[in-house]
């Protein structure tokens, strides 16, 4: 694992500082040593599915602006990474509700996942996160899909911290 991540960081790194001023201003990963992944978003607010891993997406997604999330997250590769530190790019996110029902996603190269708020989900929800074939739960049931809400760089609410791959 943290070998795959290792190159995938070098290439994205790679293809990066090729474009460093361009990424700063329009969007994309550069590279930062404060990141488990060494990858940071540096695209400010421009709309991207790869905007700001570790963020309260449902949060500012609730002002208007972009889609509307039932769930969305970013499973992280460290517990305590920064705000906007690119995450684990493939982990499988299965949501399951109240009623039972289930919906899969997959985290994108920054990360982050979610969930359209078409495919209502009754509450509390619980999650799984699945890579390489092995599997991180939650503890406990949740009453909103806003994961960065409680999964900070420092934890709250209980939770222990990022939402990490297995």
């Amino acid at each position: 694992m943290k070998l795959a991540l290792c190159c995938y960081a070098a290439l994205i790194a790679l293809v990066a500082s090729c474009t460093e001023s361009e990424d700063e201003e329009g969007g994309g990963a550069v590279a930062d040593a404060r990141c488990a992944t060494g990858l940071r978003w540096a695209g400010g607010d421009a709309e991207s599915p790869l905007m700001h891993p570790g963020a309260d997406c449902i949060g500012c997604h609730a002002s208007g602006e972009g889609p509307e999330f039932v769930v969305a997250g970013t499973v992280q590769a460290a517990i305590d990474d920064p705000t906007d530190c690119y995450g684990v790019p493939g982990a499988a996110v299965t949501i399951t509700d109240a009623t039972g029902k289930s919906v899969a996603t997959t985290t994108n190269e920054a990360g982050n996942f979610y969930v359209d708020a078409r495919d209502a989900l009754v509450m509390p929800i619980a999650a799984v996160v699945e890579l390489d074939g092995r599997l991180r739960s939650m503890t406990a049931q949740q009453m909103t899909g806003a994961c960065a809400s409680c999964h900070t760089a420092t934890g709250a609410s209980g939770a222990p911290g990022r939402i990490l791959a297995p």
